[in-house]
């Protein structure tokens, strides 16, 4: 089966048979994998689709041209989250100007929320490419706090009414800073004692906005608790990890990463993998372990826009993961070996028994200096 992957139907082997789902392409590294395993055939419904394979010298990791459909969902996902901001941003402002929280139309957004994050999900992960001048840094953050949230509850397999409870949560877990100075609230300067106790107040204002417009409680307890750490250092209550509801844990850990790896007018972001870590270093203080392994799996080791070297030197960013699968994301790459540009964007399928091996994430500088090489840049 040279250069062939059924990927249009399931795959199944005989003999203790192995199902496959579609999307798996059988590719040389598997096909070897199964041979290993003394499987000699393999039978499918459906078409072979060929595609062209480029090999990294010796290496099992595969590439393969990226599929004219990826560019169609990116566009879709970008769309979406573009129109989200919006709705959030004039919900936002008409909530500042005395108006009530309408629950109907607020749960409306959080259904097509979730359509979106099953069908678009990888593009809609790469949290770190959502950045605009034009969207307010209150609103982006709540809105890229909703779509991990969801995310995870779906890793979490929570039923739909509780992602949509969660997913209510996540975008208004900021409402109430709209009744503190915009100035005052993102301020980078050194606070007086009175400054930092206004800005605590923001989810108990949140919390006594919902209940007056008769959220379900669950959702109003998420804002409330959502800034509350583990360890019972967090505001406004003090309480510790079990009094904290599993909504607030969550939104308190998918609102940290997001910060994490956002630009702030008075600082940079970090990329996945860093924010990652970064957020794993407070496990047990800030934040509850379970819900960390939560954002694990539902990120993997390498989040979605991490870029990677590889141990013969080339250079992608991940472009897919599985969760199946933690360490090994899909890359695409952006330079060979020799540090030569990918014209087409090839995808590299990593896995544990290739040659080449991941061999570390970038850091910021280092991106900055590789997006330099980038023709047009």
């Amino acid at each position: 089966m040279p250069n062939q992957a059924f990927s249009s139907e399931h795959l199944y082997l005989d003999d203790d048979y192995i199902l496959i789902c579609p999307e798996t392409p059988v590719l040389p590294g598997l096909r070897r994998r199964l041979y290993d395993w003394s499987f000699k055939s393999v039978h499918a419904q459906g078409t072979p689709e060929f595609t062209e394979i480029i090999s990294s010298g010796d290496a099992e990791g595969i590439l393969l041209k990226k599929s004219g459909g990826e560019s169609e969902q990116e566009n879709e996902a970008a769309d979406f989250f573009e129109n989200l901001c919006k709705f959030v941003d004039k919900l936002f402002q008409s909530y500042k100007e005395g108006n009530g929280i309408k629950l109907n139309i607020i749960s409306d957004q959080v259904k097509k929320l979730l359509q979106m994050t099953k069908t678009h999900k990888p593009f809609l992960l790469n949290l770190s490419e959502y950045e605009s001048n034009e969207i307010d840094y209150g609103v982006s953050q709540s809105v890229k706090t909703a779509i991990l949230a969801i995310a995870m509850s779906d890793t979490l397999k929570l039923p739909a009414h509780k992602q949509i409870e969660l997913g209510l949560a996540a975008i208004l877990h900021r409402i109430g800073s709209m009744q503190i100075p915009h100035d005052l609230f993102y301020s980078n300067q050194t606070l007086t004692p009175e400054q930092k106790k206004s800005i605590t107040l923001f989810p108990v204002l949140g919390f006594r906005s919902l209940k007056a417009a008769e959220f379900p409680l669950s959702v109003a307890l998420a804002v409330l608790e959502h800034r509350e750490n583990v360890d019972g250092s967090g505001y406004p209550r003090g309480i510790t990890g079990d009094k904290i509801s599993l909504y607030g844990k969550l939104i308190s850990v998918a609102s940290s990463y997001c910060a994490t790896v956002s630009k702030r007018p008075f600082r940079d972001n970090v990329d996945g993998h860093s924010g990652m870590l970064e957020l794993i270093k407070d496990k047990g203080r800030k934040y509850d372990e379970k819900v960390l392994r939560v954002l694990l799996l539902t990120l993997t080791v390498y989040p979605i826009g991490t870029y990677l070297k590889m141990t013969d030197g080339s250079i992608g960013i991940v472009n897919e993961t599985n969760s199946a699968e933690p360490k090994f994301p899909v890359l695409k790459m952006i330079f060979d070996a020799s540090g030569t540009y990918y014209a087409d964007a090839p995808i590299l399928h990593t896995g544990e028994e290739d040659d080449i091996q991941i061999s570390a994430a970038l850091s910021r500088n280092e991106v900055e200096t590789l997006m330099a090489k980038l023709p047009n840049s």
